[in-house]
């Protein structure tokens, strides 16, 4: 569930940085995108961030755009200038515009603004149907102490896969002694791809539940997986990225994987993957993955923002409900690990 500030309201925002996808596209005018000194074009920036409100009607929960601001030049409270988003955290020192009231806390912090911040009151109200979900959850990785937490990896991470909320059960690969489940990221809704740098980013309170499962009792699907797996009572949620482990592929380097993104090598993986979970977990013959896969499964573009890029595919169980090789067994929770699921849901 979201949470509100101390007037019962809640608010998210989304980020049309330089890290999206937009900003790799010329703007509408044929200019490319800018954003101050990281493109090397001091005093322009295209960077925008917009602010939505949680709002209810009819039942039903919307994010609607309350205002936008053009990114501004920042001064931090150890006299630091930067003028593009260069690290999450950064406060925004406001000022009243709009009928907006805006507190001193931040400036009252030493975040500070050479130049009044340009607003954009009238933005058209989109409505857009809330999704509440976790974009950055997983397990550490046995190979590195410390690893980047924006690229997705096999234990998990920063997945960015809006089909991981309320009702899901996803699959880790456990790679070290106590799993070190970690979460964050948290989106109040998102497109598939992220396409501009970020979701409706946003404040949760979840509930997680956490089972053990060891490899005597994974079912063969399971034991296929070295990926983050997904599952609801209806679907299978199969991913892919542009490296399966990147930690690997650039062990002594693994920020390369930035410069090194790829969808069609997103799509391949994406492919592979669930051919071989499909054919392991229902017994297929792989000519019978190939027909059922172009036939009745979905891809889609997880992410397109994260370093490591994602395809993923959307599997309906109902396929295989009235297959009579279906004997695919329910693991039992269990005490020993080397399999964790994560099951999430409402508050």
């Amino acid at each position: 569930q979201p949470r509100a500030n101390p007037d019962g309201k809640t608010f998210g925002s989304n980020a049309a940085a330089w890290w999206g996808f937009q900003a790799r596209v010329p703007l509408v005018n044929g200019s490319d995108f800018t954003a101050g000194d990281f493109t090397g074009t001091p005093g322009e920036n295209d960077e925008m961030v917009t602010i939505y409100q949680i709002v209810q009607d009819g039942g039903q929960s919307f994010a609607v755009p309350s205002y936008q601001f053009e990114w501004p030049v920042i001064t931090d409270p150890e006299g630091t200038t930067r003028n593009f988003i260069q690290y999450p955290g950064t406060c925004v020192p406001h000022s009243d515009h709009g009928g907006t009231t805006i507190s001193s806390d931040v400036s009252d912090l030493g975040w500070s603004t050479p130049e009044d911040i340009v607003y954009y009151d009238d933005v058209f109200r989109a409505r857009i149907p809330i999704n509440y979900h976790v974009g950055c959850m997983g397990l550490a990785p046995a190979s590195h102490d410390f690893v980047d937490s924006i690229p997705p990896m096999p234990s998990g991470g920063n997945l960015d896969n809006k089909r991981l909320g309320i009702g899901m059960t996803i699959y880790y690969p456990v790679e070290v002694e106590g799993a070190l489940f970690s979460a964050g990221d948290a989106h109040a809704a998102q497109g598939d791809s992220e396409l501009d740098g970020t979701g409706i980013e946003t404040s949760l309170t979840g509930t997680f539940k956490f089972t053990v499962i060891k490899p005597e009792e994974f079912s063969p699907g399971l034991a296929t997986v070295d990926f983050p797996l997904g599952s609801t009572e209806t679907e299978w949620i199969i991913h892919g990225y542009t490296e399966t482990d990147y930690l690997e592929t650039y062990k002594d380097n693994p920020g390369a994987i930035y410069n090194n993104s790829d969808i069609n090598k997103a799509m391949k993986n994406a492919f592979t993957q669930t051919r071989d979970f499909l054919q392991a977990e229902y017994g297929l013959t792989e000519f019978e993955a190939w027909t059922i896969i172009t036939t009745g499964v979905d891809f889609s573009t997880t992410q397109l923002v994260d370093g490591n890029w994602g395809v993923h595919a959307v599997v309906p169980k109902s396929l295989f409900v009235e297959n009579p090789r279906n004997t695919c067994p329910v693991a039992e929770p269990a005490d020993g690990s080397s399999k964790i699921t994560v099951g999430l849901g409402a508050i």
